[in-house]
């Protein structure tokens, strides 16, 4: 399960969940609870905390100006223009039109080729810091271009973690930004 830190808060929530950025105040959190009779909802403001009991438990957390969303095996930061989904472990982040970033976790190295589906082209491939392989690939998907990146991050003891964002066309930048953003924590 994921959960959220920042401005001197933790917020956990109760599975199935939603966490995503509110206007109502800065730095404020919409939480979400996906019940059997409907969605129920908590606004939670940093400067203000609250529990929402059934929805989110809040408490103490560290004081850092941003929000990283915090797993067992990594932390990541929270990007803007992203809702963060879990309906399924760990999590998944949604955008505008589509667009996703996604985490999946290997016992072993994953050759990033494995990857490349059939019909997808590669666009381009490198490695980032923290020797992140990096595999970027464009489709066709009902009459559309689409972007898919794949992000390899190596764990200890063999382990990968993978990012799969995805996008269409005109959603490029800001999904390859936010995820490469998440990354810059590690």
């Amino acid at each position: 399960m994921a959960r959220l830190a920042g401005f001197g808060v933790v917020l956990v929530p109760y599975w199935p969940y939603t966490f995503a950025r509110s206007d109502a105040a800065p730095d404020a959190v919409l939480v979400t609870n996906w019940r059997d009779d409907g969605p129920a909802t908590a606004l939670v403001d940093p400067a203000d905390p609250r529990s929402a009991p059934g929805i989110v438990d809040v408490s103490p957390g560290p004081d850092h100006p941003l929000w990283v969303i915090e797993t067992s095996p990594f932390d990541a930061a929270w990007p803007a223009g992203f809702d963060i989904e879990c309906t399924m472990p760990p999590y998944c982040l949604v955008g505008e039109n589509d667009a996703s970033i996604s985490v999946q976790g290997s016992a072993h190295p994953i050759d990033p080729e494995t990857l490349v589906a059939a019909g997808q082209t590669v666009v381009e491939r490198r490695t980032m810091r923290n020797d992140v392989q990096v595999i970027e690939l464009t489709y066709e998907h009902e009459g559309e271009q689409w972007w898919q990146g794949h992000y390899l991050l190596p764990r200890n003891g063999g382990r990968v973690l993978v990012f799969t964002a995805q996008s269409r066309e005109q959603d490029i930048v800001t999904t390859r930004d936010g995820l490469e953003w998440m990354l810059a924590l590690d």
